[in-house]
Protein backbone atom coordinates (compact mmCIF):
# COMPACT_ATOMS: atom_id res chain seq x y z
CA UNK A 1 0.00 0.00 0.00
CA UNK A 2 0.97 3.55 -0.57
CA UNK A 3 2.16 5.64 2.09
CA UNK A 4 1.33 8.88 0.66
CA UNK A 5 -1.88 9.96 -1.45
CA UNK A 6 -1.40 12.67 -4.20
CA UNK A 7 -4.36 15.26 -4.14
CA UNK A 8 -4.13 18.06 -6.82
CA UNK A 9 -4.85 21.29 -4.75
CA UNK A 10 -7.87 22.63 -6.44
CA UNK A 11 -9.65 18.81 -5.33
CA UNK A 12 -8.25 19.33 -1.86
CA UNK A 13 -10.19 22.49 -1.47
CA UNK A 14 -13.19 21.33 -2.79
CA UNK A 15 -13.15 18.47 -0.46
CA UNK A 16 -11.98 19.98 2.59
CA UNK A 17 -12.72 23.56 1.64
CA UNK A 18 -9.97 26.31 1.36
CA UNK A 19 -9.76 27.59 5.05
CA UNK A 20 -8.80 24.01 6.11
CA UNK A 21 -6.50 23.86 3.23
CA UNK A 22 -4.89 26.83 3.87
CA UNK A 23 -4.25 25.92 7.89
CA UNK A 24 -2.40 22.91 6.70
CA UNK A 25 -0.46 24.50 4.60
CA UNK A 26 0.58 27.39 7.32
CA UNK A 27 2.25 24.68 9.00
CA UNK A 28 4.62 23.81 5.77
CA UNK A 29 8.68 24.08 6.83
CA UNK A 30 11.21 24.23 4.37
CA UNK A 31 14.33 26.29 6.47
CA UNK A 32 16.33 25.22 3.43
CA UNK A 33 14.70 26.73 0.92
CA UNK A 34 12.38 30.00 2.08
CA UNK A 35 11.27 30.29 -1.09
CA UNK A 36 9.32 26.75 -1.19
CA UNK A 37 8.20 27.48 2.26
CA UNK A 38 6.69 30.64 0.98
CA UNK A 39 5.35 29.88 -2.07
CA UNK A 40 3.16 26.97 -0.57
CA UNK A 41 1.72 29.11 2.25
CA UNK A 42 0.93 32.39 0.42
CA UNK A 43 0.98 31.39 -3.25
CA UNK A 44 -0.21 28.07 -4.08
CA UNK A 45 -4.20 28.47 -3.66
CA UNK A 46 -4.14 31.84 -5.79
CA UNK A 47 -1.96 30.43 -8.66
CA UNK A 48 -4.48 27.25 -8.91
CA UNK A 49 -7.41 29.09 -8.53
CA UNK A 50 -5.92 31.86 -11.26
CA UNK A 51 -5.27 28.23 -13.24
CA UNK A 52 -1.13 29.82 -13.06
CA UNK A 53 0.26 26.72 -12.33
CA UNK A 54 -1.48 23.47 -10.11
CA UNK A 55 0.10 22.94 -7.10
CA UNK A 56 -0.26 18.91 -6.11
CA UNK A 57 0.16 17.75 -2.06
CA UNK A 58 1.54 14.82 -0.83
CA UNK A 59 -0.66 13.33 2.29
CA UNK A 60 0.52 10.75 4.54
CA UNK A 61 -2.07 8.23 4.58
CA UNK A 62 -1.93 7.42 8.68
CA UNK A 63 -2.68 10.89 9.55
CA UNK A 64 -3.05 13.43 6.64
CA UNK A 65 -0.33 15.11 7.25
CA UNK A 66 0.77 17.38 4.73
CA UNK A 67 4.64 15.65 3.84
CA UNK A 68 5.83 17.31 0.52
CA UNK A 69 4.31 19.02 -2.78
CA UNK A 70 5.21 20.03 -6.31
CA UNK A 71 3.85 22.77 -8.60
CA UNK A 72 3.57 22.32 -12.19
CA UNK A 73 2.80 24.18 -15.52
CA UNK A 74 3.16 24.86 -19.23
CA UNK A 75 6.39 27.16 -20.13
CA UNK A 76 7.98 28.27 -23.76
CA UNK A 77 11.42 27.71 -23.22
CA UNK A 78 14.42 28.51 -25.70
CA UNK A 79 17.29 26.65 -25.65
CA UNK A 80 20.17 27.61 -27.39
CA UNK A 81 21.60 24.79 -30.04
CA UNK A 82 25.50 25.41 -28.90
CA UNK A 83 24.80 24.97 -25.18
CA UNK A 84 23.75 21.46 -26.02
CA UNK A 85 24.84 18.17 -27.09
CA UNK A 86 24.78 16.21 -29.92
CA UNK A 87 22.32 13.25 -27.96
CA UNK A 88 20.08 16.13 -26.24
CA UNK A 89 19.95 18.33 -30.42
CA UNK A 90 18.89 14.92 -31.61
CA UNK A 91 15.91 14.46 -28.88
CA UNK A 92 15.43 18.19 -29.42
CA UNK A 93 14.37 18.10 -32.61
CA UNK A 94 12.22 15.31 -32.58
CA UNK A 95 9.97 18.15 -30.39
CA UNK A 96 10.84 21.79 -32.06
CA UNK A 97 12.50 22.97 -34.85
CA UNK A 98 16.25 24.96 -35.10
CA UNK A 99 15.56 28.49 -35.89
CA UNK A 100 18.59 29.69 -37.56
CA UNK A 101 18.41 32.97 -36.80
CA UNK A 102 18.53 32.82 -33.24
CA UNK A 103 20.56 29.10 -33.93
CA UNK A 104 18.04 28.12 -31.08
CA UNK A 105 15.02 25.82 -30.06
CA UNK A 106 11.80 27.29 -28.90
CA UNK A 107 9.36 24.38 -27.23
CA UNK A 108 6.42 24.35 -25.22
CA UNK A 109 7.49 22.36 -21.86
CA UNK A 110 6.53 21.21 -18.68
CA UNK A 111 7.90 23.20 -16.22
CA UNK A 112 8.35 21.56 -12.64
CA UNK A 113 7.78 25.06 -10.47
CA UNK A 114 8.08 24.27 -6.98
CA UNK A 115 9.34 20.62 -5.23
CA UNK A 116 9.47 20.83 -1.46
CA UNK A 117 9.62 18.64 1.13
CA UNK A 118 7.97 19.54 5.06
CA UNK A 119 10.04 19.43 7.50
CA UNK A 120 7.78 20.32 10.19
CA UNK A 121 7.17 16.68 10.50
CA UNK A 122 9.16 13.94 12.33
CA UNK A 123 12.44 12.69 10.11
CA UNK A 124 11.41 9.20 9.77
CA UNK A 125 7.67 9.81 8.31
CA UNK A 126 9.83 12.40 6.11
CA UNK A 127 9.08 11.76 2.15
CA UNK A 128 12.55 11.59 0.44
CA UNK A 129 13.40 13.57 -2.71
CA UNK A 130 13.17 10.68 -4.76
CA UNK A 131 9.73 9.90 -3.16
CA UNK A 132 8.47 13.33 -4.24
CA UNK A 133 10.05 13.15 -7.80
CA UNK A 134 8.93 10.03 -8.90
CA UNK A 135 5.21 11.18 -7.81
CA UNK A 136 5.62 14.48 -9.95
CA UNK A 137 6.86 12.12 -12.75
CA UNK A 138 3.84 10.01 -12.36
CA UNK A 139 1.63 13.08 -12.85
CA UNK A 140 3.60 14.44 -15.46
CA UNK A 141 3.20 11.08 -17.29
CA UNK A 142 0.00 11.25 -16.85
CA UNK A 143 -0.57 14.91 -18.64
CA UNK A 144 1.82 13.19 -21.41
CA UNK A 145 -0.23 10.53 -22.27
CA UNK A 146 -3.39 13.23 -22.44
CA UNK A 147 -2.01 15.56 -24.25
CA UNK A 148 1.12 15.06 -25.60
CA UNK A 149 4.52 16.87 -24.77
CA UNK A 150 7.61 15.30 -23.73
CA UNK A 151 10.11 17.80 -22.01
CA UNK A 152 10.12 18.36 -18.49
CA UNK A 153 12.05 21.86 -17.85
CA UNK A 154 13.22 22.84 -14.48
CA UNK A 155 15.30 25.78 -12.65
CA UNK A 156 17.39 24.83 -9.61
CA UNK A 157 19.82 27.10 -7.56
CA UNK A 158 23.15 26.27 -8.54
CA UNK A 159 24.46 23.61 -5.88
CA UNK A 160 26.11 20.56 -5.95
CA UNK A 161 23.94 18.49 -3.99
CA UNK A 162 20.95 20.00 -6.58
CA UNK A 163 22.86 19.07 -9.47
CA UNK A 164 23.83 16.01 -8.50
CA UNK A 165 20.03 14.85 -6.99
CA UNK A 166 18.56 16.18 -10.64
CA UNK A 167 21.52 15.36 -13.19
CA UNK A 168 23.19 12.57 -11.66
CA UNK A 169 19.98 10.31 -10.25
CA UNK A 170 17.42 11.89 -12.71
CA UNK A 171 18.60 12.13 -15.74
CA UNK A 172 18.39 16.18 -16.51
CA UNK A 173 20.81 17.73 -18.77
CA UNK A 174 21.82 21.36 -18.13
CA UNK A 175 21.32 23.77 -21.08
CA UNK A 176 21.63 27.43 -19.60
CA UNK A 177 21.82 29.34 -16.79
CA UNK A 178 20.07 32.43 -15.46
CA UNK A 179 20.53 34.92 -12.44
CA UNK A 180 17.62 36.36 -11.29
CA UNK A 181 18.27 40.23 -9.81
CA UNK A 182 15.41 40.17 -7.74
CA UNK A 183 16.52 37.33 -5.12
CA UNK A 184 20.37 37.55 -6.56
CA UNK A 185 20.22 33.26 -7.54
CA UNK A 186 22.27 31.87 -10.09
CA UNK A 187 20.12 29.43 -11.18
CA UNK A 188 20.74 26.35 -13.66
CA UNK A 189 18.21 25.57 -16.60
CA UNK A 190 17.70 22.17 -17.05
CA UNK A 191 15.77 19.38 -19.39
CA UNK A 192 14.64 16.06 -19.37
CA UNK A 193 12.84 13.76 -21.83
CA UNK A 194 10.29 11.63 -21.62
Amino acid sequence: MNQYTVMNILDLIDSVGENEVQKGLSDFLCPQNVEIENFIRNNAIDFAKRKLSITYILLDNADGAITGYFTLTHKAIEIKNDNISNTTRRKLSSHARLDSDTNSFTVSAFLLAQIGKNYGIDSERRITGDELIDYANDIMADIQHRIGGGIIYLDCEDKQHLKNFYVEKNHYKIFGERFSHSDGIHYLQMVRFF
